[in-house]
């Protein structure tokens, strides 16, 4: 693809391509929510690895819990941060 070829399509982009601001924090909030599951889970396994009585799935379980209301908790205090 030839120079010219690359602006004409550089030039054809319409404001339909990109997201809007609704889109935009949904994305951001999800983006919390996905990074506070993986780590709270992450974390309730290896202490399920620590300590060897204690079921795993529960803990596993617990940990999702935990870590979702985190990744709520830390887009709450980001969005206050920026005065949303």
């Amino acid at each position: 693809m030839g120079k010219s070829a690359r602006k004409g399509k550089e030039a054809n982009k319409t404001s339909q391509d990109e997201f809007t601001p609704e889109d935009k924090r949904l994305a951001g909030t999800l983006n919390y929510l996905a990074r506070g599951v993986i780590l709270g889970g992450s974390l309730a396994v290896i202490v399920g690895w620590l300590i060897p009585e204690v079921n795993m799935g529960r803990l596993l379980g617990l940990g999702l819990l935990a870590g979702c209301l985190a990744g709520v908790t830390m887009k709450n205090i980001n969005d206050r941060k920026q005065g949303r």
